[in-house]
């Protein structure tokens, strides 16, 4: 596909763009007519479940537009009062865990009675049927959402014991989290045997994701996260560039309009001098008006101080903050911000060689967005979105160390496809491989010695420095018809530029829409397409269809619900900058195409014993192609410098399956997921053995999940984690040779490991929890990435604790 014009960078609706999307807001703002003040009103009623049960505890709204204008909580008797202000356009809205909200309006002639009589009989939803946002873009029920997907709030972030967002996501069926060494170095996500950069990461909204989709899951400290929604499968119909095999969005924590001021925090420490907290003022006033700024912490001297010839330090510091109010009625006006600035060195891989010195690994991110939603009526809404995102990276190494060749016995045959290539054995100093080498009979059979090649172990001094701008805005508009069918429309612009260097600039214009269908509350249909306007790839068009429903809706009994899914989507992910315009390594490729996926999946989801047990099965099939490879060898310019070039790609088929106990027994509650996922290189242009066809991809168990056990009892609650991860196909990057002809050969196979947390917490007072937590508990020898040992046993205690309102 031929490149765009560059004069379409700049073209008069990359400029103007926000200033009038503002005029229709206050344009739209204006033109919604002031209700007619009436007199004030009492409602009354009885909230039962469908055996005509009292339901106590259920929470009772009176909302007009986007304004809560009272709240109660139904007593013992499931009954409820309400005083309602003067004005009309009111609803009572009811809401209560495990059964499907319900509402009806208070019309005007109930008002002008003075007393309004509303009962309600709540139907059983699925357990935790809380409101998810990212699948649809609009707010829905999770028992209506189609697309694969997980939610973590942060009670589960808590009992999993996170340091950071990565250990939330170990826990998605079908993630792959891998990481380069101690907390806070480079942990990548590979999604349904996606590679690390197919992943759109949103914060509160905002994209964070580099140019090109990649991402460090490391620099996400747990004490920021309130809540947590993955959704798999390529979401480029609603996301655009980068959603290729799943988007993942982290809120951040906020205040209640309805609650005032409060200091919440953590602090907790342990082995290795590790440190974490966090500190944040939060609070609202008159259901209007929320608030919320917190800093967080988090520092190490890393696991492996014996083993470096320099400190390992690891230092991340957080502010964010946000804000948000109702304007009148019907618009609401929300904004907030985000600075992380992190500091660490980059060892290399130590379970191989000596730690690099004088190196670098630092961070910095800006995020700033506003966001203005507003219902124009009962059946039309709409929401405008700016923000500003900055990032800067930079990694280098100030000293050439001196070179250090590895020597190794290796098991397994140069060459042939995993898992039959090579593994390593032992590593050897010079001694013990000369003395194999002259006398051989110590090897055993199928075993052969190695050592790096002439032109391997080398170090070099460098900088690598990244600074990324990208502002955007965004228009969506909703229309509901026939009650419940919702359609959805509107545009979204970006622009890209290094701040570096100030040619390397693009801008995307994109147009998307959506509909939601929604029979008998019972089936679910969602479809929608967005077209992209790039100003170097052109036009791309990615459409998506989700469908699936109940056919057993939830009820009491043995089998308690059925619910079938099915997913199909397209998904893109841009080139990078280097990609693009090359660096003096090299050669850049302004012709480079997106790299693209078709994903699928099929699943079911089954509930037994009045929901107290769940069982899940997702299979899925990603196709990808146009995948971009670095050549080095071609010199296709003719200059003898390596070129980048689109390439069929590769494939992934998997399964997904989950186990749950969600409703305690003996305040036991339990989960468990295994993954099966199945990798393979279609074509590729690499001499490497680790990247020919028919080989998996790297750094992708095929077999993986996780088992996790919660008790609580009274004030006090034990947990358990246990993590499983199988062999896996990887590289060490050594550039080793076989001793006995030169041939070169790579260490391919990372053995699997699992690793085990234990925790245990105790409220010693409503605003104090004291904690304490062992990570990696059996104490297991493993390397992540090969390469990067995984952190040995860590022993963590501190508390949380609550100041105020």
């Amino acid at each position: 596909m031929a490149a765009c014009a560059p004069a379409f960078v700049n073209r008069p609706l990359s400029v103007s763009f926000p200033r009038f999307f503002l005029f229709l807001f206050f344009l739209s703002t204006a033109a919604v007519a002031p209700a007619v003040a009436q007199e004030p009103a009492v409602v009354t009623g009885l909230v039962t479940d469908p055996s005509g049960g009292v339901l106590p505890g259920a929470t009772v709204e009176a909302v007009r537009g986007l304004r809560v204008l009272a709240a109660a909580t139904t007593g013992v008797d499931g009954r409820y009062r309400l005083d309602l202000p003067p004005g009309g356009g009111q609803r009572v809205a009811v809401r209560l865990s495990g059964f499907a909200p319900a509402g009806a309006p208070v019309t005007a002639g109930a008002v002008d009675a003075g007393t309004v009589t509303l009962d309600f009989r709540l139907d059983l939803a699925p357990l935790r049927d809380t409101v998810v946002v990212t699948a649809s873009r609009t707010p829905e029920r999770r028992a209506s959402v189609t697309e694969s997907h997980a939610v973590f709030a942060a009670e589960d972030v808590q009992r999993l014991g996170s340091h950071s967002v990565a250990d939330v996501l170990r826990q998605v069926p079908g993630f792959s989290v891998q990481s380069t060494g101690r907390e806070g170095a480079i942990a990548s996500v590979f999604a349904r045997g996606g590679e690390s950069d197919y992943n759109q990461v949103l914060i509160d909204g905002v994209r964070m994701s580099a140019d090109g989709g990649a991402y460090d899951f490391s620099r996400i400290a747990a004490g920021e996260i309130d809540r947590v929604e993955v959704v798999r499968g390529a979401q480029s119909a609603l996301y655009g560039s980068d959603a290729i095999g799943s988007v993942i969005q982290i809120f951040t924590k906020r205040g209640s309009p309805d609650r005032g001021p409060r200091l919440t925090g953590s602090i907790e420490g342990g082995s290795f001098g590790t440190s974490r907290g966090d500190l944040r003022l939060l609070g609202g006033a008159r259901r209007r008006f929320d608030y919320q700024l917190g800093v967080a912490h988090r520092s190490t001297d890393g696991a492996f101080q014996d083993r470096l010839p320099e400190p390992d330090r690891f230092d991340q510091q957080v502010i964010d903050g946000s804000a948000g109010a109702v304007l009148g009625d019907h618009t609401r006006l929300r904004s907030g911000f985000r600075y992380s600035s992190a500091r660490a060195n980059s060892v290399g891989p130590i379970t191989y060689v000596p730690g690099d010195t004088g190196t670098g690994y630092d961070t910095d991110a800006l995020t700033w967005h506003l966001d203005l939603d507003q219902r124009l009526g009962s059946r039309v809404d709409h929401e405008f979105t700016t923000s500003w995102f900055r990032a800067g990276r930079r990694s280098d190494d100030a000293v050439a160390d001196p070179r250090h060749v590895v020597r190794a016995v290796l098991e397994g045959r140069p060459g042939a496809l995993y898992p039959a290539g090579p593994r390593l054995v032992r590593l050897l100093d010079q001694a013990a491989f000369d003395r194999l080498a002259a006398d051989p009979g110590g090897l055993a059979a199928g075993q052969f010695l190695a050592l790096s090649g002439p032109y391997s172990g080398y170090d070099y001094p460098f900088t690598f420095e990244t600074q990324l701008r990208r502002p955007a805005a965004r228009y969506q508009i909703n229309a509901t018809w026939m009650d419940r069918q919702v359609l959805s429309a509107g545009y979204d612009y970006y622009r890209e530029t290094n701040a570096l260097d100030e040619a390397q600039r693009i801008a995307n214009h994109s147009w998307f829409a959506q509909q939601q269908f929604a029979v008998a509350d019972a089936w679910f249909v969602t479809g929608g397409a967005r077209v992209d306007d790039n100003a170097h790839y052109g036009r791309t068009v990615n459409p998506k269809l989700s469908a699936g429903g109940y056919p057993l809706p939830v009820r009491s009994g043995t089998l308690s619900s059925v619910k079938v899914a099915a997913n199909l989507g397209r998904g893109i992910k841009n080139p990078t900058f280097s990609q693009l315009y090359g660096s003096q390594w090299v050669d850049g490729d302004l012709s480079l195409q997106p790299e693209q996926a078709v994903t699928a999946d099929v699943g079911a989801e089954l509930t037994f014993a009045d929901q107290r047990w769940l069982a899940r099965a997702t299979w899925f099939r990603n196709d990808y192609t146009e995948q971009i490879a670095y050549a080095p060898s071609l010199g296709g310019g003719g200059d003898g410098v390596a070129d980048y070039l689109n390439i069929d790609g590769s494939r992934a088929t998997g399964l997904e399956i989950e186990l749950g106990l969600r409703r305690p027994i003996g305040g036991l509650t339990a989960s468990a997921a295994y993954a099966l996922v199945d990798t393979e290189v279609v074509s590729n242009v690499s001499t490497s053995e680790q990247f020919q066809s028919g080989q998996p991809l790297l750094r992708r168990p095929r077999h993986s999940g996780h088992v996790r056990l919660d008790y609580t009892r009274g004030r006090a609650g034990l947990h358990l984690n246990l993590q499983l991860a199988g062999d896996r196909h990887d590289s060490a990057f050594l550039g080793l040779q076989r001793a006995a002809d030169g041939r070169t050969v790579d260490i391919t196979v990372n053995p699997g490991y699992a690793l085990l947390t234990l925790g245990g917490q105790v409220r010693v007072h409503d605003d104090l929890t004291l904690f304490a937590r062992v990570d990696n508990a059996m104490n297991a020898v493993y390397d992540s990435a090969l390469g990067y040992p995984g952190l040995p046993r860590a022993v963590v205690a501190g508390g949380r604790f609550t100041l105020g309102d």
